[in-house]
């Protein structure tokens, strides 16, 4: 398992993003104003907080998915499909999936280029390589510990890649010293799961997953791990009080100690990163 270095935002465009929200990178039309909820792509948010921790783990992921220069992107369960929005701007053809087709239609017309991402509605596990074709990316964004069953996931996932492709998982990180959740290991039946699977958001969480359970879970999937990235710690999230000390004229010392984190032990980083993203192979 080979730890490396987050590939954090360039300090400007973080702080570009907490004045502006994630419009800085993403090519919303102007209309997209009027259904920003949580103001996320057009509000106004200051680390530490969960929001600010939001827009580097979004700006996080870009950057790691444009470094590998897709051509053909399967975004799966995709919400709003702004990563795919972003990539296709770089010239890679995008497909997004959701079980909310109708709302990830509405989504994408908030983009510019929405019309260019081509729909894959309904469950993942019901769609089929012969029709859709293989990637050489695909993005697994905030989805893995809404499975019941991820070592399957990540099977049918495989069945996706291109030779020499990659699947992009972000997940919360199960090593993290206030992980709420019992990990992977811990739970004593998937089956039980099955009826909680796929709900949205933390709320939705069915367990979390360490980064040596991840490697094991790509193992029995025939997969290997390339790269984990570990990043979000309380001067980013807010957590353990420091959302308390939130402001503008703070920001860029908070996220200076975020980087400069990146620079501890990869032990001591399992224990105080929120986000993990890895890419397997």
């Amino acid at each position: 398992m080979r730890y490396a270095s987050a590939s954090l935002p360039e300090p400007q465009l973080f702080r570009d993003a907490c004045r502006r929200g994630l419009s800085v990178v993403r090519p919303l039309a102007d209309a997209a104003r009027d259904s920003d909820a949580g103001g996320w792509n057009f509000g106004r948010a200051w680390p530490p907080s969960y929001e600010a921790y939001g827009r580097m783990r979004a700006l996080t992921t870009l950057k790691l998915a444009a470094s590998l220069k897709p051509q053909r992107l399967l975004e799966v369960a995709a919400g709003d499909a702004a990563l795919s929005a972003s990539i296709v701007r770089d010239g890679a053809a995008a497909y997004a999936n959701d079980l909310r087709g109708d709302e990830l239609r509405s989504a994408l017309a908030r983009f510019r280029n929405g019309s260019l991402i081509e729909v894959l509605p309904g469950n993942v596990f019901d769609l089929d390589p012969a029709q859709t074709g293989l990637f050489d990316l695909i993005a697994a964004c905030e989805v893995i510990e809404h499975v019941a069953h991820p070592v399957e996931f990540l099977i049918h996932l495989k069945r996706f890649l291109e030779p020499g492709g990659r699947i992009m998982l972000t997940t919360p990180n199960g090593a993290y010293f206030r992980n709420p959740l019992p990990t992977y290991s811990e739970i004593e039946s998937e089956t039980d799961l099955e009826a909680r699977q796929f709900r949205p958001d933390a709320d939705g969480h069915l367990f979390l997953i360490t980064p040596a359970e991840l490697s094991a879970m790509a193992a029995k999937a025939a997969l290997e791990i390339e790269r984990i990235e570990l990043c979000a710690t309380p001067f980013i999230t807010g957590h353990c009080r420091f959302a308390s000390m939130r402001s503008e004229f703070g920001a860029g010392a908070f996220y200076m100690m975020e980087q400069l984190c990146q620079r501890l032990p990869a032990a001591v980083k399992e224990k105080i990163c929120y986000s993990m993203i890895a890419i397997l192979r």
